[in-house]
């Protein structure tokens, strides 16, 4: 109720300060100076229902804005209203306004523009003939001659001497070749017994050279066995003093050491140790791998349902496709029949 009655009056104040003092001329204006304000419950009705969306309602730190009430009347001041460009008036009795050209020169307007045809026609050519092919002129005086058979040249004279040195040759060549076969083949028997020779030179040469190695790798070993001998009697003489001595020094110190090494943690119980180090990393890691085999079920879970998603949007998506193409096909048998009806 108190609600109401303030927002009655604020609307009362606001139409009192909206009110006009004079009432508008008559002719002068089409229009009253003010918009009429709607009543309370019309304007009311435009606002929205949800709070976080009122424009009355302040967010943030109350403490510092104003009330509600206060900024209603500045939001509901009159708007000045909104002036239009001044345009050309009306004109007189008797005359019409027309567009004109302001340019310094001035150009014919008109809805067509104005199209002449000219033509113009070439004289005719003839083809070039082709270029004839130049001959030089003759020169000089024309004479001829008569040659018998041997006269100028007789074959079987003159082919002897040729074939003198071609068979010279060929027959040279062939001793040639057949000396340099001999010659290799006695280079390549020699060839064969220096190795032959120097084979068994080698053969001697290491089995001496085994011989003196085995000598040599003898000597060495017994060197290191006298070498070990020695380091062990020497090891063995301090081993006896150092029991002698710890066997003298440790006679008393046998059940303290029981007692420190007890209080020290050195003697446990089995039981106790097992489960330490046995049992329970056992244990953690049956949990780790238990965990890790529900993580990929659920993972195996949201892929399988993934792809039946996906299987299913692709059906639907050939589903749609093929229904597509049918009525494709149906237009196109459609415009065909009709085509056909037509003609």
């Amino acid at each position: 109720m108190g609600g109401g009655a303030a927002a009655a009056a604020v609307h009362r104040k606001r139409d009192e300060s909206h009110t006009v003092a004079e009432p508008a001329m008559r002719g002068s204006l089409k229009r009253p100076k003010f918009r009429p304000q709607p009543p309370p419950e019309v304007e009311y009705a435009n606002y929205p229902s949800n709070i976080m969306f009122d424009r009355r309602v302040i967010r943030g730190n109350t403490y510092a804005s104003a009330p509600a009430e206060r900024a209603l009347p500045a939001r509901s001041l009159p708007r000045a209203p909104r002036r239009r460009p001044p345009g050309t008036p009306e004109p007189v009795e008797g005359r019409r306004h027309m567009d004109i050209q302001t340019e310094a020169f001035l150009e014919e307007l008109a809805d067509t523009v104005p199209e002449a045809e000219v033509m113009t026609q070439t004289d005719a050519f003839m083809d070039r003939p082709p270029t004839p092919l130049f001959i030089p002129m003759k020169i000089g005086v024309d004479v001829e001659t008569q040659i018998e058979n041997g006269d100028l040249f007789d074959f079987d004279f003159e082919v002897e001497p040729i074939l003198e040195v071609l068979v010279g040759k060929t027959l040279e060549q062939g001793l040639m070749e057949v000396m340099e076969e001999e010659e290799l083949a006695a280079m390549r028997a020699h060839q064969e017994h220096f190795e032959q020779i120097r084979n068994a030179e080698l053969v001697a040469t290491q089995r001496m050279e085994a011989a003196e190695r085995r000598k040599a790798e003898e000597r060495e070993r017994r060197i290191a066995q006298e070498k070990q001998r020695i380091a062990r009697e020497k090891a063995t003489r301090e081993k006896v003093a150092a029991q002698t001595f710890a066997r003298g020094y440790t006679s008393g110190l046998l059940g303290s050491v029981f007692d420190r090494l007890y209080d020290s943690g050195f003697f446990y119980d089995p039981v106790q140790r097992e489960i330490e180090t046995d049992f329970i990393p056992w244990f953690e890691d049956q949990v780790v791998a238990e965990c890790s085999e529900a993580a990929a079920s659920r993972k195996c879970v949201d892929e399988i349902i993934k792809k039946a998603f996906m299987d299913a949007a692709a059906a639907q998506a050939a589903g749609a496709e093929s229904l597509r193409r049918e009525l494709d096909e149906e237009k196109e048998r459609v415009a065909s029949a009709a085509a056909a009806a037509a003609a």
